[in-house]
Parts: C-alpha cells; structure tokens; sequence
C-alpha cells in the first residue's frame, strides 16, 4: 500500500511542500509528470502560499480548506486499503505569525485521520532546536490537549544563509487518528536550499514489521531541568541528614529526580540501520560546503561564490566515489556468499 511522504519528490505517495519564498516561487507553477499539482497562493502579499502534489494513479483529491487566521494550508483526502480515508495537508506558518490553537482544530477537523506536513517556524529544544521560541512552546503544551503528535526529523531543516543564525528543525508533521506504521523521517541535505526536503515514511497498518528505535538526548534541556531545586524528589530530601539511613534516602531521591529529567528529555526516532552512513571525511565536506555557501549568500563576492561551487563539486565527486565504494563491497559480498 502507498504510504504517505511530503516535501520531496521522490516516491510514489502525496506530496507536500510549502512556498515560503526559500525554496520555490508563487507565480509559475511546477508540473511534474503523472502528479496532479494542488496550489494556493497568497492573495495579501508576496512569496508565501503552499502547494501539493499527488499521483494521478490513486484514489486522492482536493479538499476545501476552512478560513484560517495565521496559517496557509493545502489538502488532499487519499481513499486507502486497510485504513480510514486520511487526510493530508500541506502546511506554512510564516515566522512573525502566532501558533493558534483554533487554526490547528480546523484541520485536525478535516477527517478522523489528518496528516499534518511543513514548515511552522515553531522552534523547540525537544526536537532539536537550539532555542525554543513562542510557538515552539505554544506547540509542546497543545499536543497533549488536542491529542495529536509530532514527528520531527533527528536533523535541522532548515540553514539560514545569515553565518551568524544557527540551524534548526521547524519543518515538522502532524499526526492525528492515524494508525499507519511510522517507519521513518529524515532529512535530505543533497540539496544546497536553506530549507532541506523531508522525507516521511508511513507503512500499512498490519504489516507487522518492527521498525529499529533509537533515542536521542536533548543534553542542553537535561542541563536547564537540573538547575531547579523546586522539584517533587528534591522537596523529599530533609535538609539535615544525620543517618545512614537519611543518606541512603537522598541518594535514592537524586537518583530518581536526574533519571526522571533525562527521560523527560529523551525522543525516539528510527535507528534508520538500512542507511547509508557517511565518513567523517565526507560529514566534515558538506558542512564547510553548507558554511561556505551561507557566506557567499551573505557576502556574494566572486571569491566567496568561486569557494562555494568548488566545494559542493568537491562534495558530489566524494559522495560519488564513496557510494561507488560500497556498492564494490556489496557485490564483493555477494560473490563470496555464491561461492560458498
């Protein structure tokens, strides 16, 4: 069965991408063959607007979305084997604008099972942001009132070309009344955009088939917990000890309160053990690539530019030979296997 992925062009499954004017335009539309595009554009302003596409082959179409207040928002309802008709959208809170909770039941009302995919700048330490800003936090606190999660991919998302802002991860998905399998979520970096694709992978219901999980640390939001003192197992420690007993207690007590702060600050993601894992040679590569090509948007002189398309040449040359290296290996191992 199709699963449903967004913001790439890769698959055979509905995509979504939003247009904040970092990645695509507004006026010319994109075709792609055997997809129908979905678009709407913004009618206030420049840039801005979403847009989605889905293949002509299944059984998808566009829905009427309701007035929303800070969002722009595109959506298609896909009629599934095995599971309820899920409703996809495609997503964009523009970054001066507040997170309201009355534009998120809007969509989470569109069916029993909503997708919700893109870019909305809410920026938190819990999955993996280096600050938290309003909305971020805003998020945190409706996920469990409104009942819906968030699936965020281990790395950023988006690179500002400004040297001196850091990356982060705001392009995120929404999941509510979906009973799909999540297989996985990650970020594409082929890509030189200062928004990455993302890719999200959702399996069949009763496939069966256990996904690898790994957790991540937030070490930064473990580090800001422990600094209170005003806490339900600290509280329980008596200020003067005087027994082995009372000793043994208050470690017992710490114990408890940094084991709870590290799991509180804790995330599960897909080990993702059947991707291809990259040196350090070439990791090191596409990041001074990423730095390079930030200072020559920032400082476009032809020093800076001639140094950005060196490296990412550099860069597509290395990962070539490196995927040409392992695939030599997989055949190598294929044929000492039929050997034996």
């Amino acid at each position: 069965m199709d699963s449903p992925c967004a913001r790439t062009h890769e698959g055979t499954e509905p995509k979504a991408t939003d247009r904040n004017g970092g990645t695509t335009g507004t006026v010319e539309a994109c075709s792609i063959a055997g997809y129908v595009q979905l678009r709407t554009d913004r009618t206030h302003g420049s840039k801005g607007g979403t847009a989605l596409y889905y293949r002509r082959s299944l059984h998808c179409g566009p829905i009427n979305i309701p007035p929303l207040i800070n969002m722009e928002a595109t959506g298609c309802r896909l009629a599934m084997t095995g599971h309820s008709t899920l409703v996809i959208v495609s997503i964009y809170l523009p970054s001066p604008k507040r997170l309201l909770r009355r534009d998120l039941r809007a969509l989470f009302a569109l069916g029993d099972a909503v997708i919700l995919f893109g870019d909305f700048n809410c920026k938190n330490m819990r999955w993996g942001c280096p600050s938290n800003n309003y909305n971020g936090i805003k998020f945190d606190e409706l996920e469990d009132r409104l009942d819906f999660g968030i699936i965020a991919p281990s790395s950023s998302t988006c690179f500002p070309h400004v040297v001196t802002h850091r990356s982060s991860t705001i392009d995120i998905a929404l999941t509510k009344g979906v009973e799909l399998n999540f297989n996985s979520i990650e970020t594409i970096h082929g890509l030189t955009s200062d928004h990455r694709p993302v890719i999200l992978k959702m399996g069949a219901p009763d496939s069966g088939r256990s996904i690898p999980i790994r957790k991540i640390t937030n070490w930064k939001r473990v580090s800001t917990a422990l600094e209170k003192i005003d806490t339900l197992n600290l509280n329980s420690i008596p200020n003067d000890i005087a027994s082995t007993d009372e000793i043994d207690f208050a470690i017992g007590a710490l114990t408890d309160h940094v084991r709870t702060v590290v799991e509180e600050s804790e995330r599960e993601v897909p080990a993702s053990s059947d991707r291809q894992k990259f040196p350090p040679d070439i990791l090191e590569l596409i990041r001074a690539k990423n730095a390079a090509l930030r200072r020559a948007s920032a400082y476009p002189t032809p020093e800076y530019k001639s140094r950005a398309r060196a490296l990412q040449r550099e860069v597509k040359a290395r990962v070539r030979e490196f995927r040409n290296e392992s695939w030599s290996d997989v055949m190598e191992e294929i044929k000492q296997s039929h050997k034996a």
